[in-house]
């Protein structure tokens, strides 16, 4: 991310007039090239008159070009392979287009040797602009973007493998976490490919050898590390990195950067090994992969029959919304957010569903106490919702016989001590929502004693309130 300091010169002016003035022979030249196809036609002969002139300027104009991209050379940070190929063919390109333009009158008597003299010329013009490209963007910018028909012709990059950890706090920090961040961001710039500022990122002690202005990396003073100060500054900036025009770090990618440098850039450390403070364990928790469905504890490892189409029909038109739980399972989810009619005579729909059902939300309807005898004959439930019911809780006792229930919300109904107390058979829970009810702490910390590992959330959590807060926020736990 380090950027040559110069002091402004004619040739380094010059040289970096060269993206510009690239285009004018490859524009020119295609021009010259379609009016000679065209003039083939004895309509269009008349066009002929015109091809001498624009292939001088097209042989002139890319000798300019050769030139200012000579200059621009000399400001370093390419792969020297790279920029010798793409220099020679451009040469070739000018070279071509001059010797095309002398021979024009010979080959003008000859149609199919001046169509294949373009068709060379149209060729050449993109081999060299594909080698320019890599100069700029990375070895693979052509390749990176050919739809699937062409992309089996091309050589690809391997694709970053997938993440080796199931916990983000296992995760490498520097493999897993800071070299994805540096090849999005970085490399396509900082590579043996293109060397700019004579810096490599692609590798920890790459980055640490620095580039032609020193080291980039200051270990535990991000602020003082080049690589870390860059990418702060304004957009407008020149030393910005990356460059106006390529997408920024964004603020997770920024903070990872600065908590890793803070402790040391680490080579070997994984993130549960360093210490964390408030705003990357927030930023580590959104990256927390995703589960597997058999990855998740609430979805039984055995697998079961299919449930019946007209059982799930009854449900359906209650306006319960019936889903498996993932794909290629026959476990299913069952959710009344649209139903809030579904009462206590609607519950034994749900029992031909018994093997199967394993997430049951009723949040709204209008079962009461007389249903819970029903959901007990649940016995597959891992996760029930009765959030907001009429439900007190008097038959509370007859979940005991859910055995695989693991979350309960029980929130905003009129549940009391002894209902909740009665939940201490279920061995397995470990989640009970009771915010909005007339639930005692003693009750709460009687039955946390009971169920090992049990999170119990009662609600009534405040944000605190800072300074320069203007809005107050209310958090109830659902």
């Amino acid at each position: 991310m380090i950027l040559l300091q110069n002091n402004g010169s004619w040739i380094s002016f010059s040289g970096r007039m060269h993206p510009v003035l690239v285009h004018l022979p490859i524009g020119i030249l295609v021009a010259a090239i379609l009016l000679i196809l065209l003039s083939q036609r004895p309509r269009w002969q008349r066009f002929q008159t015109a091809v001498p002139l624009l292939l001088l300027l097209a042989c002139l104009s890319a000798v300019t070009s050769c030139i200012t991209g000579y200059f621009l050379s000399k400001d370093g940070g390419y792969a020297e392979n790279l920029l010798d190929t793409h220099f020679y063919l451009g040469i070739s390109v000018a070279v071509s287009s001059g010797l095309f333009w002398i021979c024009w009158r010979l080959l003008r008597r000859k149609p199919w040797l001046l169509i294949l003299s373009g068709i060379s010329m149209l060729l050449l013009i993109t081999i060299t602009g594909h080698y320019g490209g890599s100069l700029t963007h990375g070895d693979n910018y052509l390749s990176a973007a050919m739809p699937a028909a062409l992309s089996r012709f091309a050589s690809q990059p391997a694709k970053a493998a997938a993440p080796d950890y199931k916990d983000i706090s296992d995760a490498r920090i520097y493999e897993d976490l800071i070299q994805p961040v540096l090849n999005t961001r970085c490399v396509s710039c900082h590579s043996q490919q293109k060397l700019k500022g004579g810096l490599q990122l692609e590798s920890l002690a790459l980055m640490r050898k620095g580039g032609e202005n020193g080291p980039v990396l200051k270990d535990s003073l991000p602020e003082e590390s080049e690589i870390y100060k860059r990418i702060l500054l304004q957009e407008e900036d020149e030393h910005r990195m990356p460059p106006k025009g390529k997408p920024s770090l964004s603020p997770a990618e920024t903070e990872l950067l600065h908590w890793w440098i803070a402790n040391g850039a680490p080579a070997d450390k994984k993130v549960k090994d360093i210490p964390k403070n408030v705003r990357v364990q927030a930023v580590l928790a959104a990256m927390q992969p995703a589960k597997t469905l058999d990855q998740l504890e609430t979805v039984p490892a055995s697998e079961v029959a299919a449930a019946s189409e007209s059982a799930i029909a009854a449900l359906t038109a209650k306006g319960l919304k019936v889903l498996p739980v993932g794909a290629n399972s026959h476990y299913l989810s069952v959710s009344a957010f649209t139903a809030g009619a579904f009462g206590d005579k609607d519950i034994q729909l749900l029992l031909p569903l018994k093997a199967q059902l394993i997430w049951l939300d009723l949040s709204g309807t209008q079962i009461s106490d007389q249903s819970l005898e029903t959901l007990g004959q649940l016995q597959q439930l891992t996760r029930l919702t009765l959030r907001g019911t009429p439900v007190k809780g008097d038959k509370l006792q007859q979940l005991s016989h859910c055995k695989q229930l693991m979350y309960l919300n029980l929130s905003e109904t009129a549940v009391t001590d002894a209902a909740v107390v009665s939940l201490k058979q279920n061995k397995k829970l470990q989640q009970l929502y009771v915010n909005k009810t007339k639930v005692s702490a003693a009750s709460v910390q009687q039955l946390a004693t009971a169920i090992t590992g049990l999170k119990i959330d009662t609600g009534g959590y405040r944000l605190p309130v800072l300074a320069s807060d203007t809005i107050a926020y209310h958090k109830q736990m659902n």
